[in-house]
């Protein structure tokens, strides 16, 4: 799911990270086909995030 938006999203079978777990991604690129794929996709520790990006994402209290 996009946090910025709540789509549900997939990686694109193009990726690398195609058959991956991954708690938490950054992606570059939404492909809207019959699904909503995402490419240019990279795995992050999510607690990087309210640290990296505030303005978007809070650390839980």
């Amino acid at each position: 799911r996009a946090l910025s938006s709540s789509q549900t999203v997939q990686v694109h079978p193009s990726s690398v990270l195609f058959r991956t777990k991954a708690d938490c991604i950054i992606f570059n690129e939404l492909v809207r086909t019959n699904q909503n794929y995402v490419r240019n996709v990279t795995r992050v520790d999510p607690l990087w995030l309210p640290e990296l990006a505030p303005q978007y994402y809070a650390a839980d209290s």
